[in-house]
């Protein structure tokens, strides 16, 4: 039986700190992420009547959690976000360790299982039972564990890591591929506003993560290049790959999920990383965002929010029904 969803009013998370950039890409975008209440004080101000609306309509709005793709932040969803909080309150939130985020707890294993606990501390905070879940990558793969604890109404997985047997060729190839980021990162990290300055450079740089990388904005690939690069827990994360465990098989699904990947990911391709899914959630859906990358949101921004929309409002009306 899936857990009631409730949901409180709580203060605008701080997605962005610790950097100088972090600070001048939280103040962009937070009133795309924050509070409901906020948002419709600054829009009505002096409007009893229309705050009182607006505070219905916003507080109606069902909750959608965002977990970003490892060694990176929640600036990954900007493309989408003002699309996606047209429709839901959306929680986008920092995995510990990673840039903006809280550090990583003392003891902390570096394990899936571990950082789904954490992100359950997260949505306790935030008073939600449950909500729809979004992942990409990383954040994928913990969005479908959080399923199987009972955490989501829905889940979309954009290209999340899992899909490999332990020490398989796939899962060797991707820990090797981690290790020769991490020193490309050493040297490109501080260098990334210079790097960034040339199309044909960030095409070159980030065309592992985004296919179309030429038409991100200068902000955003310098933000890409440097969320990897201070990463404060990439070094453990890569040595922890080595043992951990792989999903499990759902004896039964405990919730719609939906599979999305982009057909030039260069970081876990389709055919070789989606495998394992397809036998730890057989009854899922797939869809194949064509000449998008692994981290679509870039690449495709519009067929990823749809994507993502198609499921929550279908899922809206099936619990309304």
């Amino acid at each position: 039986m899936r857990r009631s969803m409730t949901s409180v009013p709580h203060r605008s998370t701080e997605l962005f700190r610790a950097t100088t950039t972090g600070t001048r890409v939280r103040n962009k975008i937070s009133n795309e992420v924050t509070v409901p209440r906020t948002l419709a004080h600054r829009a009505v101000a002096g409007s009893p009547k229309l705050s009182r609306r607006r505070s219905r309509q916003t507080e109606a709005r069902t909750p959608l959690v965002l977990l970003h793709p490892f060694a990176s932040s929640p600036h990954v969803w900007k493309p989408i976000l003002q699309t996606l909080n047209e429709k839901h309150l959306v929680h986008a939130l920092g995995i510990a360790g990673h840039l903006g985020a809280d550090p990583a707890p003392l003891g902390f294993r570096h394990t899936v299982e571990e950082a789904v606990m954490l992100v359950e501390g997260q949505l306790d905070a935030l008073g939600l039972a449950q909500a729809h879940m979004v992942g990409n990558s990383l954040g994928g793969w913990l969005a479908i564990e959080l399923a199987r604890r009972g955490r989501a109404r829905s889940v979309v997985a954009l290209a999340p890591g899992g899909g490999w047997e332990l020490g398989s060729r796939e899962h060797r190839r991707l820990m090797q591929k981690f290790r020769v980021m991490r020193a490309l990162l050493t040297i490109g990290g501080p260098l990334a506003g210079t790097l960034v300055r040339s199309e044909l450079v960030r095409s070159v740089v980030l065309r592992d993560a985004v296919a179309r990388a030429a038409h991100m904005t200068r902000e955003d690939a310098q933000h890409f290049i440097e969320a990897a690069w201070r990463c404060g827990i990439y070094d453990h994360v890569v040595k922890a790959m080595a043992t951990q465990t792989v999903p499990a098989p759902f004896a039964q699904p405990p919730c719609r999920i939906r599979f999305v990947w982009g057909s030039r990911d260069r970081i876990l391709p389709m055919p070789a990383y989606s495998a394992r899914w397809r036998q730890v959630v057989p009854d899922a859906e797939w869809l194949v965002l064509d000449g998008a990358g692994h981290v679509p949101m870039y690449d495709a921004p519009e067929q990823v929010a749809n994507a993502i929309l198609e499921v929550t409002a279908q899922e809206l009306q099936r619990e309304a029904a």
